[in-house]
């Protein structure tokens, strides 16, 4: 499917290129609606700040074509205070408490609306202990059946072994084989592949004598091989951003890996759909 083709699918299922009687006759039609996330934070010096962004709204559009269902806006900004680094600008992140507010105020619109079925997904793996707490929040109050997913690549790797070529070369992390894989897909000309070379965390040395860091979360070490989370800044522990080897990526990859995964997520989509929910409170009175 060229470009010019995807977009005019993709504008009759984006809300924000409705007017409401569109919007009206999508809710004869199902009561599922997809909100995507991402984030604005540094992914080395080869991707654009906006891949998470990117990519997350392109898993969510390429899901809702295939299930038939509608789209909120795209919420670009997430948690990732470990992505501000001194040296490589650019990072935007929200404090926890403000994304929360932000997220429950555009659950309770859609559900003032009439959608019983609110699927929060994110494309950037931080957002996701935020977002749970929205999700209770919702359902709690409103009878609503809020539902987090994750459209990221950390989470999706797994699933990707015969793709993948880098599997101990954390493919999944940060600016490393997959998300390189997507950003050739997705947005192309924003990535400067001549810049790319691979990087791996390495263990800060304050640490007690038996840790590793050897992923690229910004909350788990593991002290003689044993979990335990701590709040790192990425400057800590890598060089420029980079978690694994984004030399692996490529189109074909990109192409093969986000075929599966929106293909997944709409199955699941398809599965809520006659899932039966009533809603107890559809009012917003506190939208002030």
């Amino acid at each position: 499917m060229n470009t010019k083709d995807r977009e005019s699918i993709y504008q009759k299922h984006r809300i924000f290129d409705m007017t409401w009687v569109e919007m009206k006759e999508w809710l004869e039609k199902t009561d599922v609606v997809l909100v995507p996330l991402g984030s604005v934070e540094q992914h080395g010096p080869h991707l654009p700040i906006g891949i998470d962004s990117y990519a997350g709204y392109y898993v969510c559009m390429e899901a809702a074509v295939k299930a038939d269902v509608p789209v909120a806006p795209l919420m670009p900004y997430g948690y990732s205070p470990f992505h501000m680094r001194p040296n490589e600008p650019g990072t935007i992140t929200l404090r926890d408490e403000t994304l929360f507010n932000v997220l429950y105020d555009i659950g309770r619109s859609l559900v003032y609306h009439g959608f019983k079925k609110i699927i929060y997904s994110t494309g950037h793996t931080s957002n996701a202990p935020t977002i749970d707490r929205v999700l209770r929040a919702i359902r709690y109050e409103t009878g609503a059946l809020a539902i987090g997913y994750a459209a990221d690549t950390e989470v999706f790797s797994k699933l990707c072994d015969d793709i993948i070529e880098g599997k101990d070369q954390l493919p999944g992390w940060h600016a490393g084989e997959i998300e390189t894989s997507a950003g050739l897909l997705i947005c192309p000309e924003l990535v400067r592949l001549e810049r790319a070379k691979a990087e791996f965390p390495t263990t800060p040395s304050w640490l007690p004598e038996g840790s590793v860091k050897d992923s690229g979360s910004g909350f788990e070490i593991k002290y003689k091989n044993y979990p335990v989370r701590i709040a790192l800044d990425q400057f800590e522990y890598g060089k420029s951003g980079v978690m694994g080897n984004p030399l692996l990526g490529s189109r074909e990859k990109g192409e093969k890996i986000y075929e599966r995964m929106t293909d997944l997520f709409a199955e699941f989509i398809k599965g809520l759909k006659d899932v039966p929910v009533e809603i107890k409170k559809r009012d917003f009175p506190e939208r002030y």
